[in-house]
């Protein structure tokens, strides 16, 4: 007969809790049962049953495809070896990077989550249990979406997918909303992944990953700058692979795997962390300089030099800026703003409370068209009224994107970046790619438009419209007609 659905989440509380503290909870103990026949609805290969045993604050789960990281986590979440699912006051957030991705975890939470008596919010996107315990899946897509959830509190924080998120800044933040006023229930933060993604170097340093994709697990030293108290919190990551998963081991997943390229299988099949290319990128190999260089650091602002804004606009979608300072012959990138679905009283609220000296915002050529969302006003006429006194710069237009992407190509060897404030620009920078057409297998002579167009033509604004790129010297047209005068100059086009 079918269970009850109390039985059955009473069930899968014993076996779970069981199973946990067990050395010998491996792939054959059952989570929940369902159904006439008592059919098994899931159960944890060894490597899933090691995460759900963990007892480390912070955990990093996977490190290669198919190791069944989203189930994990889903399972995870229910606190199964604190009975968390007891207590009313129990809360707990699965995030993924944007909506689109979500859907997928929200199908299979949909399997999973009506055996142990959830009930499902569709609007809200929470699952309550019959104690009130609950679990909310949600996304967050920008850097300040994470102020969406001040003043929240959850005792489990999962996400999915953590290379996703190019900044460490949403996942540091979230860390402050995990904490309890009930003894009984423990905090806890996990993660899973792949070796790959604009988050690779962040997620690979927080848990110290070495290439080889070993499992890793160490103490992190606190000191309270109050008391100078010294305190430890303990950081793991489980390195999982396909092969640790048997539930796909018949399934020809492998073999599609291995039609991958050979840096895709070291990062998706073994499990290597090695740093990934990005196929068809415009800049990947001037960012990947920049690094070797050591012009993505730590750069400070210098209050007496002016801050120039290089913008990319967007009513309903995106608005990126990037801020820039000239000192001596370097260009420095000091920080990037990037929001979406904000009007402009947004962005300038941004720019007033860095408290810069500005010099003057380049915007792109549509900032001059009026348009019925602006009220029939251009934006270079709302950005004036908005900051009197400051000086504006309408980017001309080039005839092809090419030519500018190629003028930006040349300008970045005389970049540096700001490691942490503009770490989302630069991921989008070195994300920058040409659309690749699956019909006839090749690359389109266009850029593909998805997250990383954004910051991106923010900063082509920078490589066409800012003049003193070129030292004084009257700034040609286009970089071809840059590229004939180093020929003139030069004597040759071998020499140039």
């Amino acid at each position: 007969m079918k269970l009850p659905r109390r039985n059955a989440a009473e069930a899968v509380r014993q076996v779970l809790t069981a199973g946990a503290v067990a050395a010998s909870f491996v792939a054959s103990s059952a989570i929940a049962q369902l159904g006439d026949d008592h059919e098994l609805l899931w159960a944890p290969h060894a490597k899933q049953a090691e995460l759900l045993a963990a007892p480390d604050f912070e955990v990093l789960y996977g490190g290669a495809a198919g190791a069944g990281k989203t189930d994990a986590l889903l399972m995870d979440a229910t606190g199964h070896h604190q009975n968390a699912l007891d207590h009313a006051d129990y809360q707990a957030i699965l995030f993924r990077k944007t909506f689109p991705d979500l859907k997928d975890m929200i199908a299979r939470s949909q399997e999973l989550y009506p055996a142990l008596g959830g009930k499902y919010d569709k609007q809200a996107h929470v699952w309550t249990f019959p104690s009130g315990a609950r679990i909310e899946l949600g996304y967050l897509q920008y850097d300040a979406d994470r102020f969406k959830y001040r003043g929240r509190a959850f005792q489990y924080i999962g996400w999915d997918e953590l290379t996703l998120w190019a900044s460490a800044e949403p996942y540091r933040y979230l860390l402050s909303r995990c904490r309890t006023t009930n003894p009984a229930i423990k905090c806890y933060v996990r993660g899973t992944t792949n070796p790959d993604g604009p988050g690779f170097r962040w997620v690979k340093e927080w848990w110290r990953i070495e290439t080889e994709g070993t499992s890793t697990r160490f103490k992190v030293e606190l000191q309270d700058p109050e008391t100078g108290e010294i305190s430890f919190t303990a950081r793991r990551f489980i390195s999982a692979r396909l092969s640790d998963n048997p539930h796909l081991a018949t399934t020809g997943y492998r073999q599609t795997l291995l039609l991958l390229s050979a840096e895709e299988q070291r990062a998706l099949l073994m499990g290597r962390w090695e740093s990934p290319s990005i196929k068809g990128a415009y800049y990947g190999a001037q960012i990947e300089a920049a690094r070797s260089e050591g012009r993505i650091c730590k750069i400070p602002s210098l209050p007496a030099v002016p801050v120039n804004t290089f913008w990319d606009l967007g009513w309903n979608d995106t608005t990126a800026i990037w801020l820039h300072q000239r000192v001596g012959l370097e260009h420095r990138f000091i920080d990037y703003i990037e929001a979406n679905g904000k009007d402009l009283e947004y962005f300038v609220q941004e720019l007033q409370s860095r408290s810069h000296i500005f010099g003057t915002h380049y915007l792109p050529h549509d900032a001059e068209s009026a348009t019925l969302a602006s009220g029939g006003k251009s934006v270079v006429d709302l950005l004036r009224k908005m900051l009197p006194d400051q000086r504006f710069e309408v980017v001309d237009r080039v005839s092809n994107v090419v030519s500018g992407i190629n003028q930006t190509r040349s300008v970045i060897p005389a970049c540096y970046f700001d490691e942490e404030r503009c770490r989302d620009g630069v991921s989008a920078l070195e994300s920058y790619r040409k659309e690749y057409d699956d019909r006839l297998q090749a690359y389109k002579p266009t850029p593909l438009h998805d997250w990383a167009s954004n910051g991106s033509d923010a900063f082509r604004q920078f490589a066409q419209g800012y003049e003193e790129i070129y030292r004084g010297a009257p700034r040609p047209k286009s970089w071809r007609d840059r590229l004939t005068a180093s020929y003139q100059s030069k004597g040759s086009a071998q020499a140039a």
